[in-house]
């Protein structure tokens, strides 16, 4: 057996894989870099790296959702006279793959069950209202709760492969979202790519972003397993995590 199996066997949650795009001083968020005909082609090389790796289920952040997919679309709730259990709701079991988005406070507004031929999974928290699970049930979205009032990731990455038999989740976050995986030791392998340009904005977010009082690490050891020059002097690192100091 693998030592990726192994490790989901032992566990019985997702493989993650981060994914991330940066320039070479390590800043993210691509949209500040324009779409310039030089840009462009070194952003696209994410989507394109993306299906190389070929796990195509992914999960990101309300923040990263409503600015690259819902566009800021305002919640939709239907009126319900009864009281909506807090279970998890699994509209789809089968899905070839699966959009995962953490909202814990049901701000993301949504119209349809679909994102990119991906079935959309919403992980919430039990603080919600009714109203807003009714809607999402009406349209056929699947979600989840996390927790209470805050999401525990373990318990998120756990019902993701019992409820929905996903054995390998690509995240790609902002910042936040991926330093809550980091933090939690939940990132198995890390995948990054170095484009050729600078960003040295000062406020840029980074990959990784963990704040002080919450961090339980002093750092995360990886360990380097390829690197390889793609179109457009783009530089592909691929790690593996071996551990926290």
């Amino acid at each position: 057996m693998s030592d990726n199996l192994i490790q989901q066997h032992m566990t019985k949650r997702p493989y993650l894989i981060c994914l991330m795009m940066t320039s070479v001083d390590g800043k993210i968020l691509g949209e500040k870099w324009g779409k310039s005909k030089e840009v462009q082609p070194l952003t696209e090389s994410f989507e394109k790296v993306h299906e190389l790796i070929g796990h195509k289920s992914w999960i990101v952040g309300r923040t990263t959702m409503e600015k690259d997919f819902t566009h800021y679309a305002k919640p939709v709730y239907k009126e319900v006279d009864h009281a909506i259990n807090r279970e998890d709701f699994v509209a789809s079991k089968d899905a070839d793959s699966y959009a995962v988005v953490l909202d814990a406070q049901a701000k993301l507004g949504w119209n349809s069950s679909d994102m990119l031929g991906q079935h959309v999974i919403t992980v919430l928290t039990e603080s919600v209202q009714d109203s807003y699970l009714a809607h999402l049930q009406q349209i056929g979205l699947s979600y989840i709760f996390g927790g209470k009032e805050d999401i525990n990731l373990h318990v998120v990455l756990e019902k993701l492969t019992s409820l929905f038999g996903i054995e390998t989740l690509m995240v790609e976050g902002g910042g936040r979202l991926n330093g809550s995986f980091l933090n939690e030791g939940l990132i198995d392998e890390y995948h990054q790519l170095i484009l050729p340009l600078a960003d040295g904005r000062i406020e840029t977010s980074s990959v990784f972003e963990i704040p002080e009082a919450g961090r339980r690490f002093n750092a995360t050891l990886l360990k380097l397993q390829e690197v390889k020059q793609i179109e457009h002097e783009v530089i592909w690192l691929r790690y593996k995590v071996a551990g926290q100091v």
